[in-house]
């Protein structure tokens, strides 16, 4: 990158990245500059993974579907001819929609789409890229994330090849181009993203009611299919009690209630810095009784960190700052309760609640 693309600190750029690069934490796809063979790499996508494809030294591959949520969605061109893209961001300025051309790292070129974070739904958004690609008559033209959820028989989904590969970035690979502009590369790519416009879900929402979409992969169905969603609303496959507490705040025992919603969206499958964002939103919702203050962003970070640190097997059903929220329908009680009856008769004590956490005093 040139002189002008270095004004921001390499923390700086690290959060940028992450906020329009990242999906599942656990798991990044790779491929060899040389022979151009990928393959999946079973490691976190720490900060240093990212860097190095920053750098140069090796590529990394987003796998964007994260339970039923992505943070974008992406059109494959997968030719040099440029009408294509340039009319797919044409059509969706037509439904309200800004979207970003990037030349791709051998031939054709991606067109991204971005969500509002922490992220939104993977079916709408396939399911208006889909519409998008129907009326520039590329139907068959391939959109990443490629399905609308994960579930037990599709663990990881496919990865696409993230942006700025330091290597390929001087040839004019990998980078952002502007299309009033000769399909340029933007001279700052890093301010580029940061001004890129995200979608609302609720906009996604109006477009495929108002243009009556409709997918082989339900919408509906994607809901209905969460075990977890007793309200016809899924959240990353959420408990009741959690779904509860996100949407609501709480007024007792923020760092307990912290903990235990950190733990129940890594369960989901959601990563650490999607947590922590997802969590900073709840704190807004909190209303602390007693004049106590609102949990920090500081404290909440510490929290998620705990969360992710061990593999916790309790859910809290029996705690303070839990049992408010309870619904008697939700599987998870009903399985602890099974489990309870079962012990009581062979004489075994079930402690699938015991887990202590290391958080700090409730509030």
């Amino acid at each position: 990158m040139n002189d002008s693309q270095t004004s921001k600190t390499t923390f700086q750029k690290l959060a940028l990245f992450r906020s329009c690069f990242t999906g599942l934490g656990h798991v990044y796809g790779t491929y060899d500059p040389k022979t151009g063979r990928s393959h999946q790499v079973k490691q976190p996508v720490s900060d240093k993974v990212l860097l190095h494809h920053l750098q140069g030294r090796q590529p990394y591959g987003v796998y964007l579907l994260v339970g039923d949520q992505t943070r974008a969605v992406a059109a494959d061109f997968d030719d040099e001819d440029t009408l294509w893209p340039l009319e797919f961001i044409h059509q969706a300025r037509q439904y309200g929609i800004k979207a970003y051309i990037e030349r791709s790292k051998r031939k054709g070129w991606h067109v991204w789409i971005f969500a509002e974070l922490p992220g939104a739904s993977a079916a709408k958004a396939r399911l208006v890229a889909k519409a998008i690609l129907d009326d520039i008559g590329k139907p068959s033209t391939e959109i990443f994330p490629k399905r609308d959820r994960l579930n037990d028989r599709t663990s990881y989904g496919n990865f696409i090849n993230a942006p700025l590969f330091g290597m390929l970035v001087p040839r004019g690979r990998t980078v952002f181009v502007d299309p009033d502009n000769g399909l340029r590369p933007y001279p700052n790519q890093w301010d580029f993203l940061e001004g890129v416009q995200r979608v609302r879900e609720h906009l996604l929402d109006e477009i495929i009611e108002i243009n009556n979409l409709t997918s082989s992969e339900s919408i509906s169905g994607v809901v209905e299919s969460s075990p977890w969603s007793s309200d016809g609303h899924s959240t990353f496959g959420l408990p009741p009690c959690a779904q509860e507490m996100l949407a609501k705040g709480v007024t007792e025992h923020q760092r307990v209630a912290c903990f235990r919603l950190a733990l129940h969206l890594k369960k989901a499958g959601l990563p650490q810095d999607l947590a922590i964002v997802s969590l900073n939103a709840w704190a807004d919702k909190n209303r602390p009784s007693s004049d106590k203050r609102i949990i920090t962003a500081s404290e909440i970070h510490k929290q998620a960190e705990s969360a992710y640190a061990k593999d916790y097997r309790g859910c809290g059903c029996e705690e303070a700052a839990v049992m408010p929220y309870c619904s008697p329908n939700c599987p998870l009680k009903c399985n602890t309760k099974a489990r309870t009856e079962t012990s009581t008769r062979t004489g075994n004590s079930d402690r699938h609640d015991a887990d202590s956490h290391p958080s700090s005093p409730q509030q």
